[in-house]
């Protein structure tokens, strides 16, 4: 594995993403303490809001991290939230065309 020396910035991102993880050990908590369900504020049960709170700070940490550009063990650094949606929407789009093209093979025409 290829040495990571991190600048300031990177430091400051570092620090970052060790607070987001410190965040999400104290939300899992409250959610294994309280249960996925709690007591509003008029007795009646709802969803508990540290659940939405979690998937907030998964995406800022996943963010953070890609902010930081280290290359995996294969050399690929992570992918922005972004780049993924492009990704998958670009998937979707081709998978349409390519189903299209199967049915007109299979139906022979051209």
């Amino acid at each position: 594995m290829a040495e990571f020396d991190p600048s300031q910035s990177e430091t400051e991102i570092l620090t970052e993403i060790c607070r987001t993880l410190d965040n999400l050990d104290a939300l899992n908590a409250a959610i294994a303490a309280n249960g996925a369900m709690v007591d509003g504020s008029k007795g009646q049960r709802v969803v508990n809001p540290c659940l939405t709170e979690v998937r907030g700070q998964r995406l800022a940490l996943h963010r953070l991290i890609a902010a930081l550009g280290i290359p995996d063990d294969e050399g690929d650094s992570v992918p922005s939230v972004t780049k993924l949606r492009a990704s998958k929407a670009a998937s979707a789009r081709w998978s349409g065309h390519r189903r299209e093209v199967a049915r007109r093979v299979v139906n022979g025409v051209e």
